[in-house]
């Protein structure tokens, strides 16, 4: 066992230089001892030198510093800090990728950096304030998605939706669908499957947090000659965010028909109270351009109740935009 560990030396000193040090912490040869030690891995000084020499020669780059005794770090990374750092915003950023799932993956990111460095960007995370989704299969989802296109193979998969109270509700009578995977699409702050079926010759959009029980089937992959041409980066809608502003709690009054809407934007938990054959809720809201502008989007669907100084700056804005047209 020992002759073993003697036979990834090079390969244990690497992995220690690139978790562990860095310009602002470099190792000395004597602690590089000591921890190889605790590998089980024994060496002496004059090798070590060795070691590092051969790294040096076949492009692993470890840079010395001179002092009472040498000392190594490993300062050419594939990622540098600022790349990491817009990985892992993108990540918490990111509402459907889940709670768990984020935390496992800013944790990975982050040791891209090495211990030292990765520790500080940990530290500095600012956690946005989105709305997570809570499907635990988005991975596994997203894995044999992007395996059935590589292979071009059909998947099946059930899909649900949630009704006025939150509740997961499964489509078509719990039937699975059949679909020919094309690619996966970041929109709207959700992550799609962009697919065709057999049936109907245009593409179908479908969140993958939606998706459940995602198989590849035996069968080939079928396009119809309409999209062999298709390019999923034209068919991308651009996102809509809020932009800063003054922090308002605002309720509405909203038709059936903008629910999933609704829970998209401010979580399934948001308290829906029926109004007639309507909804009422509140939420805590950015009021800017952008926050109106989602509001006329959803058009006669959705109805500002209150604060009334809110509801008057959106008549405003609509009698502005009514004025723009005549």
């Amino acid at each position: 066992m020992a002759g073993a560990k003697q036979k990834i030396k090079i390969l244990k000193l690497y992995e220690i230089l690139s978790s562990e040090s860095d310009e602002n912490n470099p190792l000395s040869t004597q602690y590089l001892i000591e921890r190889l030690k605790a590998e089980g891995i024994s060496v002496e000084r004059k090798t070590l030198y060795d070691d590092i020499a051969l790294l040096n020669e076949c492009g692993y780059e470890i840079m010395q510093v001179r002092k009472k005794q040498n000392m190594y770090y490993v300062s050419d990374r594939s990622f540098d800090v600022a790349e990491i750092r817009i990985l892992i915003d993108a990540v918490e950023a990111s509402s459907f990728i889940t709670p768990e799932k984020t935390n496992r993956l800013v944790n990975k990111i982050a040791s891209l950096a090495g211990s030292h460095k990765g520790k500080v960007i940990k530290n500095n995370i600012v956690v946005f304030d989105t709305t997570k989704r809570d499907n635990e299969q988005i991975y596994y989802n997203v894995f044999n998605i992007n395996e059935a296109i590589i292979a071009k193979k059909k998947i099946s998969f059930k899909y649900f939706k949630y009704n006025a109270k939150g509740e997961k509700t499964v489509m078509r009578n719990d039937k699975p669908y059949t679909v020919n995977p094309i690619a996966t699409m970041v929109s709207n702050d959700n992550y799609y499957l962009i697919c065709s079926s057999d049936k109907y010759k245009d593409v179908a959009h479908y969140r993958i947090d939606r998706m459940e029980n995602v198989k590849i089937m035996r069968e080939d992959f079928t396009l119809p000659d309409e999209l062999k041409n298709f390019d999923p980066r034209r068919n991308k809608k651009q996102l809509f965010s809020m932009y800063l502003g003054q922090m308002q709690n605002v309720t509405f009054e909203i038709t059936p028909d903008i629910v999933e809407v609704i829970f998209d934007k401010f979580g399934k938990n948001t308290k829906l109270y029926p109004y007639g054959e309507k909804y009422r809720f509140t939420a805590e809201i950015q009021i800017s351009d952008s926050f109106f502008g989602w509001c006329m989007g959803l058009g006669a669907n959705i109805e500002i109740l209150s604060p009334r100084e809110v509801k008057a700056q959106y008549l405003q804005k609509l009698h502005a935009v009514i004025c723009a047209y005549k």
